[in-house]
């Protein structure tokens, strides 16, 4: 299905706008014409309407049902239709960071406040069980309130225990090892290991990265000379890039992009605690210039001669 179903329905949601397409899914704006709302569905290209895309995304909805809070896009409903299986999900207006990032970087202290509720809804999900696994611009939303909503958790895997580990675990056992986007990997997931809830945390390591920089710490045309920078860890400091990002922000990030997952944080909420200091701090004053000093002096001396 693409832009030319604009128009026709699915259910009882009318599709009106092309919002996206991916390796998972093309994404519409519908009418929910029962509850008169706006929605985004999801519905599969072509090339995925055999029984393993469908039991996906059918796997997908079943687990986003049960993950519920502010910084996550909700799942409302799923459904079939002449051979076409769609998913439901928050329309979430604004605009996605990819798009943001296009006027270069962000201030430190907006870096903060947006990467607290990146970091707040990565905890949501892991504690629950679940490993976003493609944390990158595009799949994060800023709302014209400045709300942040994580999007797309279709190549999601499980790895903590859950309650519903046996509703998910198939939907994680067919998931592909190696899904996402290799720019935003862990060097561990390069390596084939398993994916846990540090492995987010990279991943939201170079979203901050490239938000602070405007550029992300991994950036190399050839995928082979990519993965290698990230194997070796070969970034340069935001600083160096930005001189105005701010310190402490900077020793956030180093930390959550650190190679070892041993060395990062260990939790998505520790990294928000962390970014929330940054956001919350008073910033520090700067020294008077030499020609400000110079002022000073010269009108107290003025007004000590008379």
């Amino acid at each position: 299905m693409d832009s030319t179903a604009v128009g026709n329905s699915v259910g009882h949601y009318r599709l009106e706008a092309p919002l996206g397409i991916g390796g998972t899914g093309a994404v519409f704006l519908a009418k929910d014409t029962r509850l008169s709302r706006q929605v985004a569905v999801k519905v599969l290209p072509p090339d995925r309407l055999d029984d393993q895309g469908r039991q996906r995304l059918r796997d997908e909805a079943l687990t986003l049902s049960h993950l519920s809070h502010p910084n996550i896009a909700a799942v409302f409903d799923f459904g079939s239709q002449a051979g076409i299986d769609y998913l439901v999900m928050e329309f979430v207006p604004g605009t996605t960071l990819d798009v943001m990032l296009q006027r270069g970087p962000l201030e430190s202290r907006t870096v903060a406040r947006l990467g607290v509720q990146l970091a707040r809804g990565l905890a949501a999900a892991h504690a629950c069980g679940i490993v976003h696994r493609d944390i990158k611009p595009g799949n994060v939303r800023v709302t014209p309130e400045g709300q942040v909503k994580i999007l797309d958790f279709g190549v999601a895997t499980f790895a903590l225990p859950a309650p519903r580990a046996k509703t998910t675990a198939g939907f994680f056992e067919r998931t592909p090892a190696l899904a996402g986007t290799i720019q935003y990997m862990a060097p561990e997931r390069l390596r084939g290991n398993p994916a846990d809830p540090r492995t987010d945390i990279f991943s939201a390591g170079v979203l901050l990265y490239e938000m602070a920089c405007g550029r992300p710490p991994f950036r190399d045309p050839q995928p082979i000379r990519l993965i290698e920078s990230i194997l070796s860890a070969r970034r340069t400091r935001p600083s160096a890039i930005n001189p105005r990002v701010d310190p402490a922000l900077e020793a956030v990030v180093l930390r959550a992009l650190d190679p070892d997952p041993d060395w990062r944080f260990a939790r998505a909420a520790d990294l928000a605690d962390a970014l929330e200091a940054v956001a919350t701090r008073e910033r520090p004053r700067r020294p008077p210039s030499i020609g400000t000093i110079a002022r000073w002096a010269s009108k107290l001396a003025g007004a000590l001669l008379m």
